[in-house]
C-alpha cells in the first residue's frame, strides 16, 4: 500500500522472487511522480490507484504498508479485522535478512523525534572511512529494500520513523539507537504514550548479544527497559563513572568500553556544530565501537563529516553576512536546537509555515536569548508573531514570502541568517526539501 519510493522498492523486490503482487496507491494515477510511474511500467504487476479497494486488503497473505497511512486508518482497521498481518519495509528487512544457523545481518538502527537523519548518516560515513560496508538507508531516503540485492553488507545503518516502528512487530537490531523524545506525530499515533510505545518498541525483541544506545540525559529515553545490553551516552558526562558508555569531558568526545577509557578527539575537530549535534556524535561513537571500530578509525570518520543538505547546513556569506539552511527543523524543539548552535552570535532567524499548533513559550524564551530578529512566512506568521510580541519581544518582521525575508535578513545586517522554520512547509512548497533548496538558490542569487 502506497506508491513512494519504499512501496516500489518492497513491490519490485518480492516481484523478483516470485510473489503476486498488488500495488495499491491511493492518489490518482495523473498526481503521481512520472519517474515512479516509469519504474513502474517496467514490473508486470497488479496496480490500482485513486484508492484502496476492498481487494486490497481481502486478497493478500501479507501486507506491506507507507508509513504514511496510521493504524487507525479505515484501511488498516479493515485489514486487522480480516486477521491480514501488515507490516513495514523495515520489517520485512528484517525478516529476508535472517538466517536459520547461519549469521544474518546486522542492523544498525536509528530513531528518535530530531536528529534521526544525521546519527544514520554520520554512522554509515564513520563505518565506510573505515573500509565497511555499511550503506545509511530507510527513512532517510534510500529504501531498505533496494539494498537487499546480494551485494555483500557488512551492516545496514537504517533511520527508523515511528511510523515505520507501529509496523515493525518483531525488529530487533543489532545496535538500537534512541536520541530524544519530543511531542511529535501525536496526531498519527492517537496519543504520546501510544508515540513513545512505538519508539520503545524497537528494543523489546532484542536478544541479550544486542545493544541499546540511549541518550542518559533525555528522561523519557532513559527510562526505557530494554532486552539486550545497555549502552549509555550523555553530553552532560553522565558515563563517564560506567562501566561502557560515551559522554563528553572537558570538551572531549570519550568512550568507555572493553575495560578501558578511550579518547577519540576534541568537540572543535567536528564539523557539525550545535549541543545537538555532540548527542549526534556521541550516538555514533557507541554504534562505532559496538560494531568493531577502534577510536583512531572513529575519529578519522567523525572529523571529516559534513553537515547533511537542510540540517544546519552553511549557504554562503554575502557581504560578512553567514547564511544557514535549516529547512528540515519542521518543529519548535529542532528550531530551538539550532538557535543553540549559535551561542557567539545572535541571529537573524527566518521561521514560519505550515503551522503544527504546538506551544510556543519555550520557543520565544530561547528566540530572546539567541535572535537578534525573527522574520516570519507562511500560515502560521500571526500566531507566531502573537506568541512572540505577548513575551515581550519586539524585533519581529512578517513578510510575504521567502525572497522578501532572505532580502531583509541580509538588509538587517544583524547577525548570521538562519532558515530554521519551526513549522511544516506544505503551505508554501512541497516539502523541507524543496523549502531549502529555494532558499539556497535565493542566498546564491544575491551573490551574484
Amino acid at each position: 500500500m502506497g506508491l513512494g519510493r519504499s512501496g516500489l522498492a518492497a513491490a519490485s523486490y518480492l516481484h523478483e522472487r516470485g510473489a503476486q503482487v498488488l500495488l495499491s496507491e491511493s492518489q490518482p494515477r495523473e498526481k503521481v511522480k512520472p519517474d515512479l510511474l516509469s519504474k513502474l511500467s517496467t514490473l508486470n504487476i497488479e496496480v490500482e490507484f485513486g484508492g484502496h479497494t476492498e481487494r486490497t486488503v481481502s486478497w493478500p497473505e501479507l501486507i506491506i504498508t507507507s508509513p504514511g497511512i496510521p493504524p487507525r486508518a479505515e484501511v488498516i482497521t479493515r485489514a486487522r479485522s480480516l486477521k491480514k498481518e501488515v507490516i513495514s519495509d523495515i520489517e520485512l528487512a528484517y525478516r529476508e535478512t535472517r538466517e536459520d544457523g547461519g549469521k544474518s545481518l546486522p542492523f544498525i538502527a536509528v530513531t528518535g523525534t530530531n536528529g534521526k537523519s544525521t546519527t544514520t548518516a554520520l554512522i554509515s560515513y564513520i563505518l565506510e572511512f573505515a573500509g565497511r560496508n555499511a550503506p545509511a538507508c530507510g527513512n532517510i531516503g534510500v529504501p531498505i529494500m533496494s539494498l537487499l540485492d546480494g551485494r555483500p553488507l557488512d551492516f545496514l545503518v537504517v533511520e527508523v520513523s515511528s511510523y515505520q516502528l507501529e509496523y515493525s512487530p518483531t525488529f530487533a537490531p543489532f545496535v538500537g539507537v534512541w536520541l530524544n523524545l519530543t511531542p511529535d506525530h501525536v496526531d498519527w499515533h492517537g496519543s504520546l504514550d501510544a508515540y513513545i510505545d512505538a519508539k520503545r518498541s524497537m528494543f523489546k525483541n532484542q536478544s541479550l548479544s544486542d545493544y541499546a544506545v540511549l541518550n542518559m540525559d533525555d528522561s523519557v529515553v532513559a527510562s526505557t527497559i530494554y532486552a539486550g545490553e545497555y549502552f549509555p551516552f550523555s553530553v552532560d558526562g553522565e558515563c563517564a563513572t560506567a562501566i561502557q558508555g560515551a559522554y563528553l569531558q572537558d570538551e572531549f568526545f570519550c568512550a568507555n568500553y572493553g575495560s578501558r577509557s578511550r579518547v577519540v578527539c576534541h568537540q572543535s575537530e567536528v564539523r557539525i556544530i550545535g549541543k545537538h549535534n555532540q548527542e549526534n556524535c556521541l550516538a555514533a561513537i557507541s554504534a562505532g565501537l559496538l560494531a568493531g571500530l577502534n577510536e583512531k578509525e572513529i575519529k578519522a570518520g567523525l572529523t571529516t563529516f559534513t553537515a547533511l543538505e537542510h540540517r544546519l547546513e552553511y549557504v554562503a556569506t554575502i557581504d560578512g553576512v553567514a547564511y544557514y539552511n535549516d529547512s528540515k527543523a519542521t518543529n519548535t524543539d529542532s528550531t530551538i536546537k539550532a538557535l543553540e548552535s549559535f551561542p557567539n552570535n545572535r541571529v537573524v532567524l527566518i521561521a514560519g509555515g505550515k503551522d503544527k499548533g504546538t506551544s510556543l513559550n519555550e520557543l520565544v524564551q530561547v528566540v530572546k536569548k539567541y535572535a537578534s530578529s525573527v522574520i516570519l512566512i507562511g500560515e502560521a506568521k500571526e500566531r507566531f508573531e502573537r506568541a512572540l510580541r505577548n513575551g515581550g519581544y519586539s524585533e519581529v518582521y512578517p513578510v510575504d514570502s521567502l525572497e522578501e525575508a532572505v532580502k531583509l535578513g541580509g538588509k538587517l545586517n544583524k547577525g548570521p541568517v538562519l532558515l530554521s522554520p519551526a513549522c511544516a512547509s506544505f503551505d508554501m512548497f512541497k516539502d523541507f526539501e524543496d523549502r531549502g533548496r529555494v532558499f539556497k538558490e535565493l542566498v546564491h542569487a544575491r551573490t551574484k
